[in-house]
This record gives C-alpha cells, sequence and structure tokens, in this order.
C-alpha cells in the first residue's frame, strides 16, 4: 500500500512526464506545420523535419530568422533524451529510509539488428521539475517565433490561425 506522501510523489510523476511530452510535441508539431504550409515535405523523422525546418531560413524573405529557426531546431535535441524516456519508458517512484524521493526512468534502445540495451536514468522531483519548465520555457520561445513568422508571412489561414490568436512579444 502506497502512503500519501507516496501517492503525491506518483502523480507528480505523472504531471511533469505530461508536461515534458506536451512541450516537445507543440514543437514537433509546429515544425511540421510550416513545412506543410510553405510546401515542403514532411518528414516523420524528427532529425529530418529538423532539417527541413533549418531549410526554412534559406527561403528568399525568411533569412531573417535563420539565427532563430537554427536555435529552435538546434534546441529540440536537447530535449530528445529525456522525451524518449518519457515516451517509451517505465518510471518508478520511491522513498528512501531518509525520506528523499528517487525517480528512476527504464527504456529499452535498438543496440543492433534484434538488439536491444536497457538504458537507465535517475533524478529526484528538483530536477525533474527543473526539466519541465526548462522544456516548458523553450517551447513558449518557439512557439512566439513561429507566431511571428506566420504573422509577418502572412501564413495565417484558416487552419493556422489558431496559433496567432495572440501577438508575438515585440
Amino acid at each position: 500500500m502506497l502512503t500519501d506522501e507516496q501517492k503525491a510523489l506518483v502523480d507528480e510523476c505523472i504531471y511533469l512526464r505530461g508536461r515534458i511530452m506536451t512541450s516537445y510535441s507543440q514543437v514537433e508539431f509546429i515544425l511540421a506545420d510550416i513545412s506543410v504550409i510553405l510546401d515542403l515535405k514532411f518528414p516523420y523523422l524528427i532529425d529530418k523535419r529538423i532539417k527541413a525546418a533549418k531549410e526554412i531560413a534559406n527561403r528568399p524573405g525568411y533569412e531573417k530568422y535563420r539565427d532563430e529557426l537554427y536555435a529552435a531546431c538546434d534546441g529540440l535535441s536537447e530535449f530528445d533524451e529525456i522525451r524518449l524516456f518519457m515516451a517509451h519508458g517505465w518510471v518508478s517512484a520511491e522513498m528512501d529510509k531518509a525520506g528523499n524521493a528517487k525517480i528512476e526512468f527504464l527504456r529499452y534502445q535498438r543496440t543492433g539488428e534484434g538488439q536491444f540495451g536497457l538504458m537507465r536514468g535517475g533524478t529526484d522531483p528538483a530536477r525533474l521539475r527543473q526539466a519541465a519548465d526548462d522544456i516548458t520555457n523553450y517551447c513558449e520561445r518557439v512557439l512566439a517565433l513561429f507566431r511571428r513568422i506566420y504573422e509577418e508571412k502572412d501564413l495565417e489561414n484558416e487552419h493556422t490561425k489558431r496559433y496567432c490568436d495572440e501577438k508575438a512579444p515585440a
């Protein structure tokens, strides 16, 4: 039977896991969305999606966004490992005898044809909270950039205006 403290820890892990995965997914989607809007190919794999989004900066009139686009695209890779653990892994949370919370993540990674290795990651609630805050802040910056691009390049239409309801900060 779990104690109330253990239940609260599990609930927080689930909440933070959702924040991390949702933020990552928002950025993944917006990279795909602008690629589709600009009639670029729609790559499924994230590495190819990032490459396609960077190509936007090579289009006439989009050069001014180059540094920000590259930073947005490169920033996503910083969160890839945690996203993989969150989306494809097992999470367990426990309290040690001193009352300290320990969070462990497990996931399998392909190491070769038909071969897999067990990957482990461990953290504590404070570090997991910080990771969720970091990716949320990153996501907000990326969405602000794309809102600005959509507005300035008149990419808003009945499908995209839902992303652009708020004006990006000047």
